[in-house]
């Protein structure tokens, strides 16, 4: 400044003055996130304590220790405690060069804390005063803090030259006075606002010099998650963030900005728990910040009570998707309009083009206006423009998916699958930059896929039918959707030949075309026989319940990745060591029940009338590694697995349906080959299946399923030189001659296991028994004891003579469940379903052995039919 001060050291000021620095000193040595309460507290009183001992004439000292005095709580990280010191000191300081230093400190509060308009206002304030008074000049250190927040506050407006100018002019002023960190500060805001524009090369250098520092302060943390997340490395990101919210020196004035950045990485993380966990803070967090902020605006004279925009743009913009929740489109609509001139960036921009489309969308669902899902395909496309710069990446990301369901609610699919597989592939790229493996598989199994994201848009469409006509062709086109992912993902791998036939969907949105072909296929399923089809989307499970005279579609709130951990937990339950402890055995029984609970098994089987024995299931990715027949339901006070009340068999897809069931009456018969695969070559196994058209075929053995490496995946066989050699892969097995097999036995460990193709479906030796042509296969899911594998397939076989195959398995595992037949080896608690839920019967549910004629001269037909077809 223009006026020095010098005290004598011996006076009480300069003492106290001088303990003051020092305590400052000490305080910015050990703060790196930010002071600690204590050390503020100290700061604070030490000043204050200077400020009383100067003499009440003595203006200009006063103002000066002041203005120090917010400096020093300022370097320290505590912006609240300084921004509330300028609001007590300016008031008291009439003479304007006295008032210059807190003026310009108060800039740098507002500054550092994010309010940069309010910066702007001080700094033009400051120059108006200069112009009025040239005798209060501003030394080169201030001119050049000055010109520092002015350049932040072009920048924060978008203004890149302007920004660029005023900051390498304050770098220049710094150089010239020999303050290297003053220099090193505002290299950093130069790459700072490189790394926001969306450079790479920014970034990497932010990320270079923070590898050197042994501590970072708040806002220099909070550049290094920018630069993380600028990188796509979100994971890494996070843990800064989170730390920064962890630490309980963070300064009010800096929690908005910090949870705006954990927002925006749960989003991209697929974190949904932890957002709602934290939807309750956020709004308690923007008051807080608000008034920060609106102290921050009372001081430099604006109106009181005043909402800064940029608090506000982000109030709103969170409103609106609560609004959207409560089903306030409209309203979400005019507060959204009432905040676009604040949209003043790229990102705000981005973000606000992405919300009034969601905002179109949701009002197109009430009121059917296509005008609507044109304003919503305008608003996209130009989200999509907005968000070009590689950092915002997520929110483009977003708008394609939104984008991808107007096309849907318009009836063009072709440009809804496009969008939605534009994002996904974005999504996998973001994905493969995470850390760790488990982060890498969660966020892969929280990507939608085109087909979630059309069984979503269809099943949103049945809830939001006005009437009852549209809430049922709303529920067909759910269906439709779940069948339409289900056959693309397995039919051309057990029916390559027939596939373009076999699909013949009802297009995309034809509610109408989706009823008529779901009409039809409940007309073909038998009076006690209803299918039920299953579709797991990331955060939700859906359920279709299809027969006569029945249709029902249900979703439940699920997490995807919660059931692949609880599968996996299952398998790694089901070996031989695990479930001869008691201790195994009850943790499978525990994980079951998790399952059918995480699935909404009883809002789901409560749909289904008492008339339907049979339940013909078509479910997908981790959905058809549930063992069904084993979940428990209510009968009366207790509970007990779905196979005692219906027959289960797993069908690949509905459109596959028709072409195994016309394999199934074209291979009906007794003759049968077993086969002792320790004894008999892959040779001799495939040259007699070409030799004789065997209807079942029973393969006794061992085999091994590798979820990773498909290599690993084989049937074990006799080997003519090594085991190794006897090995037949799923890919060897489906060119096997199994064109006249109606029932395939894999009696193997795991054969109903396999390799994944992709994130939806398993590939091994159950799909390639259907692809080399038999019409169903009973295979296991996890290792199967032996003497238990005997005992079911053997009872399996005895029923199979006169009972349709679902029928015939059930009845197999109700006999050893309840004793009636005993595995040959002693068995702990044989009647535990580890033993025997892990069966699971393929395809055609239907008779192996023509159903015996009945006549009237030899029993009473319904005695007969009891005997044959009793409930057990």
């Amino acid at each position: 400044m223009s006026e020095s001060y010098v005290l004598d050291g011996g006076e009480p000021l300069a003492e106290a003055l001088g303990k003051a620095r020092a305590i400052a000193r000490q305080a910015d040595a050990s703060a790196s996130v930010g002071a600690a309460a204590s050390l503020v507290e100290q700061v604070d009183a030490a000043y204050g304590h200077v400020l009383e001992l100067v003499h009440a004439d003595d203006a200009g000292l006063w103002a000066v220790l002041a203005a120090e005095h917010v400096g020093a709580v300022r370097a320290i990280g505590a912006l609240t405690t300084a921004a509330v010191r300028c609001d007590r000191y300016l008031p008291e300081v009439r003479v304007l060069r006295h008032r210059l230093p807190l003026l310009i400190e108060r800039a740098q509060v507002r500054s550092e804390s994010g309010a940069h308009a309010s910066a702007a206002s001080d700094a033009a304030e400051i120059r108006k005063a200069l112009d009025n008074d040239p005798d209060a000049g501003l030394d080169l250190a201030d001119q050049a803090r000055l010109r520092r927040v002015e350049g932040l506050a072009a920048a924060a407006r978008g203004d890149g030259v302007t920004a660029d100018r005023f900051l390498i002019e304050a770098r220049g002023a710094f150089q010239s006075l020999g303050d290297s960190a003053a220099v090193a500060v505002i290299d950093r805001d130069l790459r700072l606002i490189r790394a926001r524009g969306g450079s790479d090369q920014a970034s990497a250098a932010i990320l270079a010099e923070d590898a050197q520092a042994e501590a970072m302060s708040a806002p220099r943390a909070l550049a290094h998650a920018l630069a993380l997340k600028n990188q796509h490395r979100y994971e890494e990101a996070l843990q800064v963030v989170v730390a920064l919210l962890a630490a309980d020196h963070l300064d009010d004035a800096l929690r908005l900005p910090v949870l705006e950045e954990l927002v925006g990485l749960l989003v991209a993380l697929r974190r949904g728990k932890a957002l709602k966990a934290l939807s309750a803070e956020l709004p308690q967090t923007l008051v807080t910040q608000t008034l920060v902020t609106q102290t921050l605006v009372r001081a430099g004279g604006s109106v009181e009570g005043t909402e800064p925009p940029a608090v506000r743009f982000i109030r709103v913009l969170l409103n609106c998707f609560q609004l959207l929740d409560a089903g306030q489109a409209e309203r979400a609509r005019t507060e959204l309009n009432a905040v676009r001139a604040s949209a003043v960036s790229d990102r705000d921009r981005a973000h606000w083009h992405v919300a009034s489309g969601e905002v179109s969308i949701a009002v197109f669902k009430r009121r059917k206006a296509e005008s609507d899902l044109d304003e919503a395909v305008w608003d996209l496309g130009a989200a999509c423009e907005y968000a070009v710069a590689d950092q915002l990446l997520e929110v483009r990301i977003r708008a394609l998916r939104l984008l991808g369901e107007a096309f849907e609610l318009r009836k063009e699919p072709d440009q809804a699958s496009d969008r939605w597989a534009r994002a996904h592939a974005l999504e996998e790229d973001l994905v493969a930059r995470q850390v760790s493996d488990e982060v890498r598989a969660t966020l892969l199994e929280d990507i939608p896929t085109e087909h979630d994201e059309r069984v979503r848009v269809a099943a949103e469409l049945a809830v939001a039918g006005p009437g009852d006509a549209a809430a049922v062709t709303g529920v067909a086109s759910a269906i439709v959707a779940m069948e339409s992912a289900r056959g693309a993902a397995i039919l051309g791998r057990i029916a390559p030949d027939a596939e373009s036939s076999l699909r013949r969907l009802p297009p995309a949105g034809d509610g109408a075309a989706a009823w008529e072909w779901l009409r039809g296929i409940a007309d073909a399923t038998a009076r006690d026989e209803a299918i039920w089809i299953m579709h797991a989307r990331p955060d939700r499970v859906h359920h279709g319940i299809v027969g006569r005279g029945l249709v029902h579609h249900v979703d439940v709130p699920a997490d995807r990745g919660e059931l692949e951990k609880l599968v996996k937990a299952l398998r790694r339950e089901c070996n031989e060591y695990r479930l001869a402890q008691a201790a195994g055995r009850a943790q499978v029984s525990r994980l079951i029940e998790r399952l059918g609970a995480a699935i909404g098994i009883e809002a789901v089987l409560g749909l289904v009338p008492r008339r339907v024995k049979r339940l013909v299931v078509i479910a997908g990715g981790v959905l058809s590694e549930i063992p069904l027949a084993a979940l428990p339901i209510k009968a009366g006070s207790q509970s007990v697995p779905i196979v005692s009340r219906f027959a289960v068999s797993d069908l690949p897809c509905l459109s596959a349906r028709p072409l195994l069931r016309q394999r199934s009456v074209g291979n009906r018969g007794g003759r049968a080959l077993l086969v002792n695969a320790f004894e008999a070559t892959p040779e001799d196994f495939e040259r007699e299946l070409r030799r004789v058209p065997y209807r079942r075929v029973r393969i006794l053995g061992h085999g091994q399923s590798d979820a990773k490496d498909a290599s690993q995946t084989w049937l074990q066989f006799a080997g003519k030189k090594s085991d190794r050699d006897g090995r037949i892969h799923p890919g060897r097995f489906q060119q096997a001659e199994l064109r006249a097999c109606g029932t395939l036995m894999l009696g193997a460990c795991e054969s109903g296991m396999a390799q994944r193709v992709g994130r939806d479906e398993r590939t091994g030796f159950v799909r390639a028994g259907l692809h080399a042509g038999a019409a169903s296969v009973v295979a296991a899911r996890w290792i199967a004891e032996v003497s238990v594998t005997t005992a079911v397939l053997d009872r399996f076989e005895h029923y199979l003579r006169f009972l349709p195959r679902d029928v015939a398995l059930q009845r197999a595992q109700l006999d050893v469940r309840a004793g009636r037949v005993a595995p040959a080896a002693a068995v702990p608690e044989p009647e535990h379903p580890a033993w025997w839920a892990c069966w699971t019967l393929y395809g055609d549910s239907g008779h192996q052995v023509r159903a015996p004629i009945l006549r009237a001269s030899a029993c009473r037909p319904a005695l007969l039919f009891r005997r044959l077809f009793r409930t057990p």
